[in-house]
C-alpha cells in the first residue's frame, strides 16, 4: 500500500505537474508570437525590408523560445539538453547573405515549430492534468464535506441513510483510485514533453560532431602552416645569415693561408693551424648546405617537385627515373610531404637497398596526390619500428596522408604515399615527364 502512494511524495511528481500546467499558458504565447511574427512577416514581405526584418526576428524569437523551454525543462523536468549551435549568420559576408542565413537557421525554425505544437499539446495537458487533480482530491476529501451536500436519487428526491453513505464511499473509492493513478500519468505526458525538447529545442549531435571536425581540421591545418613557415624561415635565416658568414669566413682563411705559405718566415705550427681552419670551414659550409636543404630546399620552393626531384635524382649514387605527371602545382604543405617521402625513400635505398634502379612515380589518382618510390634492391624496409619511414607516416598524417610500405626480404622494396588535393588541385594530368 504505501508503494502505491510513495509517488505521491517525491517532488518530481509536483515539478512535473506544474510543467504541465505551464504548456498552456505558455502555449498560447508561444503560439501567438509566432503566427502573429510569420503573419505580419509575409505580409509585409512585399515591402522587402521590413517584412524580411520581421521575419528575422520572427526566426530569431524560435530560438528565444527553445533558451525559454530549455531552462523550464531544466529546473522542472530535470534534464539538461544541450542548446544548438550558434547561428552561422556572423560568419557571412554581406547584409543579403547575413539575411538569408538567419532565415534559413534550423534551431530558429525547430523553435518555432514547437511554439505552434505547444497550444493544442498545452490545451490537452493541462485539461488532462486539472481534470485527474480534481477528480483525485475532491473524491479523497469527500467524506470530509459530503456529508454536508444534498444527494438527489435519479429523479431528483433527496437521499438520505445508508445510500447517501455508498454514494459518498464510491465517491472516496474513485477518489483513491485517481489518485494512484496520476502520477504516472502525469509521468507520462512529461516523457512526451521531454521527446519534444530534446527532438526540436536540442543541439543536433551530427551537427556538433560536424562542426568540432572542421574547427580541428581548421586548427590541424593552421598548425601545419604554421610548422611549414617556421621551417621555411629556419632555413631562410641559415641560408641567408650563417652559411653566407661561413663562407666568407672560409674565404679569409683560404686567403690568409695563401699569403702564409707565400712568406718565408711563416711558422709551420700557424699554417698548418689555418690550414686546418679553413678545411674544417668548407666542411661545416657544406654541412650546413645540406641541412638546409633538408629543411626546405629552395628548389622545391622556386621550382616545384619536378624540379626538387630531379636535383635529388642527379645526387643519388644509384640511377633514378623520374616520372612525373601533376597538372598544376599542389599546395605547398602537401608538394613538401611529398618532396621529402621521395628524399627520404631515395636516402633509405641508397644506403640499405643495394639496388641497381630506383623508380620515382607521381601522379593524380581519384583526386589524391599519389607519390610511389619503388627499387630492385633487396627489401626489407620497415616503416613501423621507427626510423625515417615511420617520421614520414607522422608526417603524412598531419595532413591526412596515408603511408605504405612493401618491401618483403629479398626485394623489391616499393614506398607509396596518398595525399588528398583540394578540388581545385585536383585535375587530370598531362603527358607524363620522363628523366
Amino acid at each position: 500500500m504505501k508503494r502505491l502512494f510513495a509517488p505521491l511524495a517525491r517532488a518530481r511528481t509536483w515539478s512535473e505537474t506544474l510543467h504541465l500546467l505551464l504548456d498552456l499558458p505558455l502555449g498560447i504565447a508561444w503560439f501567438t508570437i509566432v503566427v502573429t511574427g510569420l503573419s505580419l512577416g509575409a505580409g509585409l514581405v512585399v515591402l522587402a525590408l521590413i517584412g524580411l526584418v520581421v521575419l528575422v526576428a520572427t526566426v530569431f524569437a524560435g530560438r528565444l523560445i527553445g533558451i525559454v523551454e530549455r531552462a523550464r525543462a531544466r529546473a522542472l523536468l530535470g534534464i539538461e539538453v544541450p542548446p544548438p549551435l550558434p547561428a552561422e549568420s556572423r560568419h557571412e559576408q554581406g547584409n543579403w547573405r547575413r539575411i538569408k542565413a538567419m532565415l534559413l537557421d534550423a534551431p530558429g525554425w525547430k523553435g518555432l515549430g514547437y511554439g505552434v505544437i505547444m497550444l493544442p499539446l498545452g490545451i490537452m495537458n493541462f485539461t488532462i492534468v486539472v481534470t485527474l487533480w480534481s477528480i483525485a482530491l475532491a473524491g479523497t476529501s469527500y467524506p470530509l464535506w459530503g456529508w454536508a451536500t444534498p444527494q438527489n436519487n435519479w429523479y431528483g428526491h433527496p437521499v438520505h441513510g445508508w445510500i447517501k453513505t455508498g454514494w459518498i464511499s464510491g465517491a472516496f473509492v474513485v477518489g483513491v483510485l485517481v489518485l494512484i493513478a496520476v502520477p504516472h500519468v502525469v509521468r507520462g505526458l512529461a516523457a512526451v514533453d521531454r521527446g519534444l525538447i530534446k527532438g526540436l529545442l536540442g543541439g543536433s549531435p551530427a551537427a556538433e560532431l560536424r562542426q568540432r571536425v572542421e574547427s580541428l581540421t581548421v586548427s590541424r591545418d593552421a598548425s601545419v602552416d604554421i610548422a611549414e613557415s617556421e621551417r621555411r624561415r629556419i632555413e631562410r635565416d641559415l641560408h641567408d645569415g650563417v652559411q653566407a658568414q661561413l663562407v666568407t669566413l672560409a674565404m679569409d682563411l683560404g686567403m690568409a693561408r695563401q699569403k702564409l705559405a707565400a712568406g718565408h718566415d711563416a711558422d709551420p705550427a700557424v699554417l698548418a693551424l689555418v690550414e686546418r681552419a679553413h678545411d674544417d670551414s668548407k666542411r661545416a659550409v657544406s654541412e650546413l648546405r645540406n641541412l638546409v636543404r633538408g629543411i626546405h630546399p629552395a628548389v622545391l620552393t622556386d621550382r616545384g617537385l619536378d624540379a626538387a626531384v630531379s636535383a635529388l635524382a642527379a645526387r643519388s649514387p644509384i640511377p633514378v627515373e623520374v616520372n612525373i605527371s601533376l597538372a598544376t602545382r599542389p599546395p605547398a604543405t602537401l608538394e613538401s610531404a611529398a618532396y621529402f617521402v621521395i628524399a627520404e625513400a631515395l636516402t633509405n635505398a641508397a644506403k640499405h637497398s643495394g639496388a641497381s634502379l630506383i623508380r620515382v612515380d607521381a601522379r593524380v589518382v581519384d583526386g589524391r596526390l599519389r607519390v610511389e618510390v619503388s627499387d630492385d634492391g633487396c627489401g626489407g624496409a620497415d616503416a613501423e619500428h621507427g626510423g625515417g619511414l615511420a617520421g614520414l607516416a607522422g608526417r603524412l598524417a598531419a595532413v591526412e596522408g596515408r603511408l605504405r610500405v612493401a618491401s618483403p626480404i629479398g626485394g623489391p622494396t616499393a614506398v607509396l604515399a596518398e595525399l588528398p588535393l583540394p578540388p581545385s588541385t585536383a585535375w587530370p594530368p598531362p603527358a607524363a615527364r620522363t628523366s
